[in-house]
């Protein structure tokens, strides 16, 4: 396809350079640049596009809010609200995570509006920006990109290492006997008992979302249950990823088949665009 001519970036270099030779750009130019590599997607794609970024992989700006909240479902209900005329939308997502609460409520109001949702993944979605990934009804991935395990963290701590430790206490005092408890009093004074119901909880919650919109719109009308509860159950083993920022690239996805695939020229190169501006 054959693009509009234009300022663009193939890789994170021209952009330092182009920044370094115009210092005086204002947050205004930068915006139009983005812009219009987004319109270049929508053109390619054929769909309505919405961006939901955050620059977290840098660190350059912790105070700014990087995660998914409460607070998203006010952008994307107006950004959906102002979307006329089209039964598709593609949602492109770099995000490191957030609240699952926040990402249903930001998965009904895009299927309260649009019958397919698709997300392109430039660089990484990872945690519940993986779980909202899996609310679509496609997913295109740069080759460079990586999805994430979906298992829940409490306190930034994954549940499943909190319940590993009560697990390992639990086994060596039934072991050892109780001369082995005062070594590890510590460990059960820092988290409560009712913390361990908490971790089930959640590990249900990001199972059970994740479970339901693969079935309702990735496999709608398709007898795949078996499939589904494979994907599940990988993307929420913490025992088999070991760390919750595990990269989960296309070559560890594909077989689990799903609608994933990796994303061609002209559409690979503005993806990766896309992420440099970010």
């Amino acid at each position: 396809m054959q693009l509009a001519q234009r300022q663009t970036f193939k890789t994170s270099q021209d952009w330092n350079n182009f920044l370094v030779s115009n210092k005086q750009l204002t947050g205004q130019d930068l915006f139009e640049l983005r812009k219009a590599c987004y319109n270049d997607i929508e053109s390619v794609r054929k769909n309505p596009l919405i961006v939901y970024a955050s620059k977290f992989v840098d660190g350059s700006n912790q105070e700014a809010p990087i995660l998914i909240d409460i607070n998203d479902v006010d952008g994307f209900t107006d950004l959906v609200n102002h979307i006329n005329g089209s039964d598709a939308i593609d949602v492109l997502i770099h995000s490191p995570g957030g609240r699952p609460d926040a990402t249903e409520r930001i998965v009904y109001i895009l299927r309260s509006r649009f019958k397919e949702v698709n997300f392109l993944i430039p660089h990484s979605a990872y945690s519940a920006a993986t779980m909202l990934a899996l609310s679509g009804n496609n997913i295109i991935m740069h080759p460079s990109a990586t999805l994430g395990p979906i298992d829940p963290q409490i306190n930034g701590i994954p549940a499943r290492s909190i319940k590993r430790g009560f697990e390992k206490v639990k086994r060596i005092i039934m072991e050892d006997g109780p001369e082995a408890l005062p070594a590890y009093i510590p460990l059960i004074e820092k988290y409560s008992l009712d913390l361990l119901e908490l971790c089930d909880d959640s590990e249900k919650l990001s199972k059970e979302l994740v479970g339901n919109w693969l079935k309702q719109y990735m496999f709608r009308g398709k007898i795949n249950q078996n499939k589904i509860k494979r994907a599940v159950n990988y993307f929420s083993n913490y025992d088999k990823h070991l760390l919750h920022s595990r990269p989960l690239v296309f070559d560890k996805l594909k077989s689990l088949e799903l609608n994933i695939e990796l994303a061609e020229a002209p559409l690979k190169d503005l993806l990766w665009e896309s992420y440099i501006l970010i």
